[in-house]
């Protein structure tokens, strides 16, 4: 069993100049500043500064956000977004009219919405999901093109997002308040029974999800300890941080010139956030007028961008003004002799209090508006709540202008201390960082054998290359994690049983094509009724890479199948014989291998191949870097071994064969396998030496086999030459066992895993000198020029009529095929992998 040693220390293992952290964000709201969510914009492009390698996934909906997205590439963030189609094309006609009613259509896609709400998912984190669907073709875009170590998903209701990933190294949930919260405080202030019970139902809904998923992320992330004491009782996260909101006090601060307009009242936000709808119907309605009777001149402004339709009423009313949208905040900002943030609902911690601070302005708050954050009551803030100590202490500070002056003065150095965007990215960034290195010194790999194209007796070699990795690997490790992706058809050739740490998973399996058979069927009926369905293909496509749950992906046929590309790549390079023999393919065949070989070799994180020759091939035809390619040389498996005479000859006698009676040459009948050469040797030896002997194949026919047959019948060898198909591997070794040699004229070979065989079953081996396989075969072969049939017959020849040469062809090659292992194989592949996992968390030693 394996062993590996954990004496690395998170800081040695951390990023430093060892590596760049990475960190994807997930939010619905495209961050812009200065405008909406400021708090993703100055974290993103903080963590950016401090050179983090930062990518951003979101939706935009505005040509603002259009607009702002190259604001934040050229802060170095990179970013992934799905667009509302209206914003490519803003003239495009009316969409095809729904095949029902529109009433019908909208009563089935309630019914649709309420059936994914049933099991008790509170209503936004339904309409997460929809997000979701619009987001996951940018998603995997983010995850193909980079691989990052830490995934931030932003406010609890995406929290689901975490189920339809592949597993980071560190997840984080970014909580800006908690909802549950939220839905309770608004149930409190509903002035409808019906509109209380149903945010109830919210609220409830809303705890039994957050501390579902709080548990499921590595790191919950609140605005304020408030919040992270709340979370940590209720919740039951792994890890909680409290990291307070940033404010830009450059951005925000007071102009040269005093700008205050006497007895105006300011409230700024997103005026269709229902917590801020709330708060400006609140005091518009219930608290400005005791106000005005106090201050007969004051006036109230609503500020704020999407006002609800509650919200657009209140500037019928005396002293309201509701502006909207407007292009910059800070005039208004500055304008206020008092900036009011009468919330009554909500959680979290207010941008709006600290851009208030920052402009040096008076603040007067509910104690739920300015929870969660540090402040002085009386000092650098006014705390009242219900109507009538709100009007009384506005009022004050309005009519009293050294109060006023005193409050006011006393925030901007408190704004621009604790809530200074470098310093809380640098919290965080020391965060992840810290986190990313325990999980480099603490995880286990987690690797997919993607093995789903290996049809008994199809791929050739590379299936015994496959079948002895794995193997080797059920009996030799119990630390790391495996998914080996096989076909139905393998499921129980390997004995899984005492191996926990492995798992099948078969994607052609009956219950994996129901499955599809289903998801095609519900997307077919929402296309019918005009709907769309959830669970698109890149929402599958995600999906399916949580079911494989691993970080790296080992492909051996050398070409990484798309369903994988988000993942981390290994990928084994066999060998590039169409670059050396292009003749041997069709024109689409070599195109098609061309694309896959290049693909891969360029998507991998590394590189390994089975000989020097395979890595020089790869150096020099595909332009792979030297040290992103390595040696890993196969082996035969432990089956292949010298038997006993009377054992041999009674496996043969099935085949009616007869020890000594033939050679053998194991291979399906490709063209660069050269056949015809092993034919017209035979011939040779029939016609020169009166050879009594034969040819014996095993391998099924290929686009070579009616030449071969051809030949055969033209040199009256019909009888001579025998084909026997696909042979169990049990038989296998009496077949090199009881031949006079192997005899492998193969034109290009990767590796050659026959010859390794034949020297293990202790069969003198004539083979080719071309290629990989003088490597393969050392001193202990005949090496011959795989055009001349004369010479390989005049070798075969000489192993007929030289014991002495056989036998110490075959001494030489038990000798030589002891240097091949499957165990030295899965060791060598293992080191491969760790290097690579290393690299993940910025390591790029080779000893971690």
């Amino acid at each position: 069993m394996i062993a590996y040693p954990q004496e690395k220390t998170a800081e040695a293992v951390g990023r430093g100049a060892a590596g760049r952290l990475r960190v994807l964000i997930y939010t619905h709201d495209f961050p812009i500043f200065p405008g909406g969510i400021p708090t993703e914009y100055l974290n993103s492009i903080g963590l950016a500064r401090l050179g983090a390698e930062v990518g951003l996934v979101s939706m935009v909906h505005t040509a603002e956000q259009r607009a702002r997205r190259a604001d934040l590439e050229r802060q170095g963030v990179r970013t992934y977004a799905w667009e509302i189609p209206e914003l490519h094309s803003p003239c495009s006609a009316a969409p095809a009219t729904p095949r029902v009613s529109s009433r019908l259509h909208r009563h089935f896609a309630q019914v649709l919405a309420w059936w994914r709400a049933w099991p008790g998912r509170p209503a936004d984190a339904v309409l997460a999901d929809l997000c979701f669907r619009n987001m996951a073709p940018a998603l995997t875009q983010a995850l193909c093109e980079h691989p990052w170590d830490v995934l931030l998903v932003v406010q609890s209701s995406s929290a689901a997002v975490v189920d339809y990933v592949p597993r980071p190294a560190v997840s984080a949930l970014l909580m800006h308040d908690i909802r549950s919260v939220v839905f309770e405080r608004r149930a409190r202030v509903a002035r409808g029974a019906w509109q209380r019970l149903m945010l109830q139902r919210q609220a409830r809904r809303y705890r039994r999800f957050e501390k579902k998923y709080a548990s499921r992320y590595d790191l919950v992330i609140a605005v304020s300890e408030h919040d992270a004491r709340w979370i940590a009782e209720h919740c039951a996260p792994r890890r909680v941080l409290a990291l307070p909101l940033p404010v830009d006090s450059d951005y925000f601060r007071p102009g040269a010139q005093p700008a205050e307009v006497p007895n105006r009242i300011v409230f700024t936000g997103l005026m269709n956030h229902p917590p801020n709808v709330d708060a400006a119907v609140f005091f518009a309605r219930g608290v400005l007028p005791a106000v005005r009777r106090l201050a007969p001149d004051a006036e109230f402004y609503v500020v704020g961008r999407n006002p609800a339709p509650e919200v657009l009423e209140l500037g019928g009313l005396p002293g309201v003004v509701v502006t909207g949208t407007v292009p910059d905040v800070r005039p208004y900002l500055e304008s206020a002799a008092v900036v009011v943030v009468p919330l009554r609902a909500g959680s979290g911690a207010r941008n709006k209090i600290l851009e208030a601070w920052a402009m040096e302005r008076c603040v007067v708050s509910t104690s739920i508006g300015a929870e969660g954050l540090e402040y002085r009551e009386g000092v650098d803030i006014v705390i009242a709540d219900g109507a009538d100590g709100l009007a009384k202490a506005v009022a004050r500070v309005l009519k009293d202008r050294n109060h006023r002056e005193r409050i006011r003065c006393a925030g901007r150095g408190h704004a621009s201390g604790a809530y200074h965007p470098d310093r809380i990215a640098g919290q965080l960034f020391q965060e992840f960082q810290t986190l990313t290195g325990a999980r480099a010194c603490s995880e286990r790999m987690r690797i997919a054998l993607d093995m789903r194209w290996m049809v008994p007796g199809v791929a050739g070699g590379i299936e015994d290359e496959a079948r002895g990795l794995l193997n080797e690997l059920i009996r030799l490790d119990r630390h790391n994690e495996y998914t080996v992706i096989l076909p139905a058809v393998c499921r129980y050739d390997f004995d899984l049983r005492s191996a926990p740490n492995f798992r099948a998973l078969c994607l052609d399996s009956f219950g994996s094509q129901w499955r599809d058979f289903c998801w095609r069927t519900r997307r077919g009926l929402h296309r019918l009724l005009g709907l769309d369905h959830w669970e698109s293909a890149e929402v599958r496509g995600l999906r399916h890479l949580r079911e494989f749950d691993s970080q790296i992906v080992y492909s051996s046929p050398g070409y990484i199948y798309p369903d994988v590309y988000p993942l981390r790549h290994v990928v084994k390079v066999p060998d590039l014989q169409h670059e050396f023999y292009p003749e041997y393919f069709t024109r689409e065949a070599l195109e098609e291998r061309r694309r896959l070989y290049g693909e891969a070799v360029r998507r991998a994180d590394h590189v390994a191949t089975g000989s020097e020759f395979s890595r020089q091939t790869l150096i020099e035809r595909l332009g792979v870097e030297p040290d992103k390619i390595t040696v890993v040389p196969l082996a035969a498996d432990s089956v292949f071994r010298p038997m006993p005479p009377a054992a041999a000859e009674a496996a043969l006698r099935e085949y009616g064969l007869r020890p000594g009676s033939y050679m053998f040459f194991p291979a399906h009948t490709w063209r660069h396998k050269n056949h015809r050469a092993a034919v017209s040797a035979l011939q040779i030896l029939r016609d020169r030496r009166c050879a009594d002997l034969m040819l014996v194949c095993t391998g099924e026919p290929r686009e070579a086999q009616a030449e071969i047959e051809q030949q055969i019948d033209s040199s009256g060898l019909k009888g001579r030459v025998a084909f026997l198909g696909y042979c169990p591997r049990e038989v296998m070794p009496a077949l090199y066992s009881g031949a006079q040699c192997l005899v492998f004229p193969s034109l290009f070979e990767g590796f050659g895993i026959p010859v390794v065989e034949a020297m293990r079953s202790g069969c003198p081996v004539v083979c080719s000198n071309a290629t990989s396989l003088p490597e393969v075969a050392g001193d202990a072969a005949l090496l011959v020029d795989p055009n001349d049939p004369e010479a390989l017959a005049a070798a075969i020849g000489r192993i007929l009529d030289e014991p002495g040469l056989r036998a110490s062809l075959a001494s030489r090659g038990l000798e030589q095929a002891s240097r091949f292992s499957w165990r030295k194989h899965a060791l060598e592949t293992l080191d491969v992998w760790r290097r690579v996992h290393a690299r993940m968390y910025g390591f790029q030693g080779t000893d971690s």
